[in-house]
């Protein structure tokens, strides 16, 4: 006698199962959920402290390049090369008060050999820190090269008009150049 084995089903596995298909076992609610939830206990003081410096911290990097280019100016007015009234609307008045005496007057430039040949010397940064003070105020610390000397420029930004209409904008409001 010859065997002859049955014919492959060409129907989709799930098809052939279906009488296969165990009856679903329904649990209480009970015995899934925790019968004691432990509540997740508050973070602590160290964690709480290095969330809020890591927010500063990021506030301070985004700022480096908006407070380069402000002590970059105002190294520019100590230079004498450009005039304080440019800028005013960067400054709180009690800032550009300050930078107006701190800055050389148009007729008392030194000559040297740089403004004979008719060059005006640059100034720039050389160190910049910047450091948040909260999310609204930062403080810097800068030294700036002028024509004929080096200086430490110290000051701070605070975010000016913050509100649904007005996106807010950074001002000096204090300057102590040294």
């Amino acid at each position: 006698m010859v065997v002859v084995p049955p014919a492959p089903s060409l129907a989709p596995a799930r098809v052939r199962r279906v009488g296969d298909v165990p009856v679903p076992r329904v649990r209480p609610l009970a015995d899934v959920l925790p019968r004691h939830p432990r509540p997740t206990p508050p973070p602590s003081a160290d964690a709480r402290t290095r969330q809020a410096q890591d927010e500063l911290d990021r506030v301070a990097a985004a700022l480096r390049p908006v407070a380069a280019r402000l002590l970059t100016a105002v190294a520019d007015v100590l230079a004498g090369r450009r005039p304080p009234a440019h800028l005013d609307g960067l400054l709180a008045p009690a800032a550009l008060a300050t930078l107006v005496r701190a800055a050389p007057r148009p007729g008392a430039r030194r000559p040297d050999a740089a403004s004979a040949r008719g060059a005006a010397p640059g100034a720039g940064l050389r160190g910049l820190r910047v450091c948040a003070v909260d999310r609204r105020a930062v403080e810097v610390a800068a030294v700036v090269h002028g024509r004929d000397r080096v200086r430490a420029l110290a000051a701070r930004l605070e975010r000016d008009g913050d509100g649904p209409a007005d996106p807010g904008r950074w001002r000096l409001v204090a300057l102590c150049p040294g």
